[in-house]
């Protein structure tokens, strides 16, 4: 009877340690910074090679399933093709800065040094573009624009945290951004339109940064 007694014991003991790792407090603050590779689809796909950029996050874990926060980033693109306006030739760059509000969802689980995670985000994208024209033999002087063209947009995260020690987290995730109308037409001058080639954004990507908690 005795050894039954102490197997109980030692079940409900192990079971209210199992509880009380599950349930740990995970809220509070993470800052974040991370690296970022991004493929553009569609148009912008057709004249922008894949991008490399970052992002500054900040979140806070309401408890052990939710968090929410802000992230800002910064992703520059090379032209692929030398586009040409009124036989024209005309170099091109693109930066997207996205600013954003998010909110993640994480999954449940016994082991929280692993936490997967699926995530979503929307807020204002700022389009960037600088175009150069060149000038040519018929006397068409040099012409420079730059654009900052803001729109709104949403995407979607799926990912892991690695916890690396109490306080720091390794991050990798994979990401969907969409924004479903970018303004795509300018002025040069007066007499001179132009357009920068795409009218929405779809990018895939991948991040890989580090988290720390506080």
């Amino acid at each position: 009877m005795k050894k039954w007694y102490f197997c109980l014991i030692c079940l409900l003991g192990m079971t209210s340690v199992m509880k009380g790792q599950y349930y740990r407090q995970d809220n509070g603050f993470l800052l974040g910074i991370n690296a970022g590779y991004s493929y553009p689809l569609g148009d912008m796909g057709k004249i922008l090679k894949n991008g490399l950029g970052g992002n500054v996050s900040a979140k806070y874990l309401i408890n052990n399933a939710i968090g929410i926060g802000f992230e800002a980033g910064y992703h520059s693109f090379k032209s692929k093709v030398l586009l040409s306006n009124d036989n024209t030739d005309q170099d091109y760059k693109c930066r997207l800065i996205p600013i954003l509000l998010e909110a993640s969802f994480y999954m449940p689980n016994w082991d929280r040094t692993i936490l997967p995670y699926l995530g979503i985000h929307f807020g204002a994208y700022i389009t960037n573009v600088k175009v150069s024209r060149r000038s040519d033999i018929y006397g068409i002087p040099d012409l420079s624009k730059k654009l900052f063209i803001v729109s709104p947009g949403v995407g979607l995260n799926a990912g892991s945290l690695f916890e690396l020690s109490e306080q720091v987290y390794l991050d990798l995730k994979i990401r969907v951004d969409y924004v479903p109308k970018v303004d795509d037409s300018y002025q040069f001058d007066e007499n001179t339109p132009g357009n920068i080639g795409f009218d929405k954004i779809m990018n895939i990507g991948a991040n890989i940064g580090l988290l720390y908690k506080f």
